[in-house]
């Protein structure tokens, strides 16, 4: 199962009596050509209304816009009447924004912002030079992210990449905050401010060496692997929760002989005894001494979930690498899709 649940442009509000560099929509217009006489029309009555209302003055603003006052005051007077209010007050000296009128100037505002914001994401993805990535992800996926890395390099040369690899509680501390841009988590800790971008159902897999006397099954209960040695994760690993769980289901003690925060210490401890542990995302070529047979207990299947923080904007060589590692987990989670 696979579920997929950037500040770039920067536009300085002025005051009202403010003159404009230049209009918020000048450019969105003369964009605009090929897309409808509508969205021309509202293009154009967006741009002659912010005109108007950074200069304070209709005469002000169509000197500016180069056009004939005439022409601006008629526009003025069509987007009032499609609106069916007044936008500005006419005074003997200029014009004053009524409170619709700064509603909608706000609007044309933010829109402006969100038009800039989005043409810069654009060119970034499309010819993205430099930049900074920072990633932490648990143990079991730090080889991915080493090929996501290297892959992402030819691409972009000049991007740099920070990684930690660490515990899931780690991972998601480090999103929260903002020591990470991205998260590589299993069985996550709930938590509000982590959202979720993109997960798949994984199952733990018990390792052994391959001349273990477990080693010829195509798959295993807990309980099977309990007259063995147990190599076992700490509690800021996302496997140890479950294997908890699943212990106390079955009212089987966990009495590990080994424990720690490195599967990789583990496994090499596994791979020159009887040992067992436990891990994710096993690839049977990264593993030669090594044979992974996947557990059946329900309760030992979790989320492995790549999140960032909700309502963080991701700098925009995190925000291309984040789409990335989402691409990488749909594809190696239907291999044959």
């Amino acid at each position: 199962m696979l579920a997929y649940g950037h500040d770039c442009g920067h536009y300085r509000e002025a005051g009202l009596a403010a003159v404009a560099a230049r209009p918020a929509f000048g450019g969105i217009l003369s964009q605009a050509q090929g897309h409808g006489g509508l969205h021309q029309s509202r293009s154009r009555s967006f741009t002659y209304f912010e005109a108007v209302a950074s200069h304070g003055s209709m005469r002000k603003a169509a000197a500016f816009l180069n056009v004939a006052s005439s022409a601006l005051n008629r526009q003025i007077l069509d987007l009032e009447a499609n609106l069916g209010v007044q936008l500005f007050e006419r005074l003997p000296r200029g014009v004053r924004l009524t409170s619709a009128g700064e509603m909608l100037l706000g609007h044309v505002r933010r829109m402006a912002r969100d038009f800039e914001q989005t043409r810069s994401q654009i060119e970034d993805l499309r010819g993205l030079r430099r930049g900074h990535v920072r990633v932490a992800a648990i143990e079991a996926m730090a080889g991915v992210i080493g090929r996501l890395i290297v892959a992402s390099q030819r691409d972009h040369p000049r991007v740099s990449f920070e990684y930690s690899v660490t515990g899931s509680r780690e991972v998601v501390s480090a999103v929260l905050s903002e020591e990470t841009d991205i998260g590589y988590a299993f069985n996550p800790p709930a938590d509000r401010g982590f959202q979720i971008v993109a997960e798949t159902i994984e199952t733990l897999h018990a390792i052994m060496a391959r001349n273990h006397p477990l080693a010829g099954n195509i798959a295993l209960r807990l309980t099977d692997c309990s007259g063995y040695p147990l190599l076992l994760g700490d509690i800021s690993l996302g496997g140890r929760h479950l294997l908890d769980a699943a212990a106390e289901q079955a009212s089987m003690p966990l009495s590990p002989v080994v424990t720690g925060n490195s599967i990789e210490v583990m496994k090499t401890i596994a791979a020159d005894g009887q040992g067992i542990c436990f891990q994710i995302g096993i690839r049977p070529e990264d593993e030669p001494h090594l044979m992974a047979i996947p557990l059946t207990d329900k309760a030992l299947r979790g989320r492995l979930a790549i999140g960032v923080k909700k309502n963080r904007q991701l700098p925009s060589a995190a925000a291309v690498f984040l789409e990335t590692m989402k691409t990488d987990m749909l594809r190696r989670s239907n291999p044959d899709g």
